[in-house]
């Protein structure tokens, strides 16, 4: 498994997966009205987007598929390496955003939107997690 640091992020992701799941059992219109459950999905879908979008870093760096400035240059780099498969690339691309608007936006965050996201993206999202992690373990075993 790749260094420490990416084994701790991935373990975090792997928790905050977990967590996501289980608000998505719960009814939006309870969802709505508690504002701890909220603080949880937006914290834990941070965390998850963060961790996918440094475990693709990784790969980027191991790789030698170039020097991106941007999380939006180190996906496009491993869209076009063809690491990131046909049916999850719309999803890979709205990351970026979608964790600079949790990180940077704070103040403005559509917790409708996240709560649709858990609940429509959440399977797929892991899906890109683990791909990219057994990827990272290839690369440093």
């Amino acid at each position: 498994m790749p260094f420490p640091g990416l084994q701790a992020r991935v373990a975090r992701a792997r928790y905050a997966l977990e967590r996501l799941r289980r608000i998505a059992t719960v009814p939006y219109k309870q969802y709505s009205r508690d504002r701890d459950l909220m603080d949880i999905a937006e914290r834990n879908m941070q965390v998850l987007l963060e961790a996918i979008l440094d475990t693709a870093g990784f790969i980027v760096a191991r790789r030698g598929l170039g020097s991106p400035t941007s999380y939006r240059e180190v996906v496009d780099l491993l869209i076009s390496a063809k690491i990131i498969p046909n049916h999850l690339i719309d999803l890979a691309k709205s990351i970026p955003g979608m964790r600079n608007i949790l990180v940077h936006g704070y103040a403005e965050v559509r917790h409708d939107l996240i709560y649709n996201s858990i609940r429509k993206e959440l399977s797929m999202l892991a899906q890109l997690l683990e791909l990219l992690i057994n990827e990272a373990e290839a690369l440093d075993p």
